[in-house]
């Protein structure tokens, strides 16, 4: 089985691993970007797509017809040789998946791969979209053979939208090769909460309004959004941090005694990435029990707080400080579940079954 993997523009074989390489790609991340290529093996040959030099004009080209249609064809063009050559075709979120589907439509190939289709944000912005975009969105969909989605509220969602298309939810999982034993914190003299995200999600208002009622606490905030900056302000015990590198990221994880994860409501899964990469690396998570988290992660594994609830929150992060130990069996309740099911490794193979269900068929 021969697997084309189309990614968003930046994210190609050789762009990423070029990054990779030089260590400017922060997290948990792969030889090859999301670990699509632990699929590999003798039977199954695992190809990304590449990204093509772009001058000016190629990048203002391809940027208005992303502006025009919702999503990226012409980078899909520029791959479709190997995605005609393919048996399967992954992508990872709407852009390529509709993009995708946009190519099949226009060259019409007498043999068509399978399109194993992912989005990501599609549903949760589906209202927002014009009416002349849903329609064509749905007319490409049609065509699609099976949409996979990150969580379970997603899925259900999904299959409400597109009654005739196979809607599955797939765990996104990260490499956890390098797993740090679970730690117990909150041994220091002073308690580190650290948050982190870009995600339009991420609810930094509560996160600061909880740092204000634990003014012996020092949080932390690594974000690049705007919103985290304006609801730190005059808030004296939260610092704004950056990581330049992966060292760096790695060395705010170690620091911290906690890692909260404040969310706003959601239906996919936002935060998944931070919560998975403290667990791997042996911190405790907190996070608002929103968007479908807690069917990664149980009660066992994450302790979980209402949403908007900043009270809640503030409370939550003192019974970790009151209770070091119960924090450290949830951690390495979670690690287990790493090791067992939410990886790169699991996410991968499922997505080879998932193909080989679509090929059988």
């Amino acid at each position: 089985m021969k697997v084309f993997v189309q990614l968003a523009y930046g994210f190609g074989s050789k762009t990423w691993r070029e990054r990779w390489e030089a260590g400017r790609i922060l997290g948990l991340n792969e030889e090859q970007a999301y670990g699509y290529s632990r699929a590999a093996s003798d039977d199954i040959e695992i190809v990304y797509s590449e990204d093509q030099h772009e001058n000016p004009l190629h990048k203002a080209l391809r940027y208005g017809a992303r502006l025009v249609l919702g999503f990226d064809f012409v980078h899909a063009w520029r791959n479709r040789k190997q995605i005609l050559a393919s048996d399967v075709v992954w992508t990872h979120t709407e852009s390529q998946t509709l993009a995708v589907l946009l190519l099949f439509r226009v060259l019409k190939p007498a043999r068509r791969p399978k399109l194993l289709g992912q989005a990501v944000w599609l549903i949760d912005r589906w209202r927002k979209q014009p009416f002349w975009r849903k329609w064509f969105f749905r007319r490409l969909m049609k065509d699609l053979d099976l949409l996979t989605v990150l969580s379970v509220f997603n899925r259900d969602d999904g299959r409400r939208m597109f009654p005739d298309l196979r809607v599955e939810r797939v765990h996104f999982g990260i490499r956890a090769d390098d797993m740090k034993p679970a730690r117990k914190t909150c041994q220091g003299k002073k308690l580190k909460v650290l948050s982190l995200g870009n995600d339009e999600h991420r609810d930094w208002k509560t996160f600061c309004a909880a740092a204000n009622a634990l003014p012996d606490v020092e949080f932390s905030i690594a974000s690049s959004s705007p919103a985290a900056f304006e609801a730190a302000k005059n808030v004296p015990n939260v610092t704004l941090v950056r990581a330049k590198n992966n060292a760096e990221l790695i060395g705010l994880y170690s620091d911290a005694d906690i890692v909260v994860v404040p969310l706003q409501s959601n239906r996919h899964a936002s935060g998944i990435t931070v919560v998975e990469e403290a667990i791997i690396l042996g911190v405790p998570v907190i996070s608002s029990d929103c968007g479908g988290l807690t069917d990664y992660f149980g009660s066992d594994s994450v302790l979980y707080v209402p949403e908007r609830n900043p009270t809640a929150l503030a409370e939550a992060i003192s019974a970790v400080r009151t209770n070091p130990s119960g924090a450290l069996q949830r951690t390495e309740a979670a690690q287990e579940r790493v090791k067992n099911a939410i990886n790169s490794v699991a996410y991968a193979r499922k997505h080879v079954k998932l193909s080989k269900e679509l090929l059988d068929a």
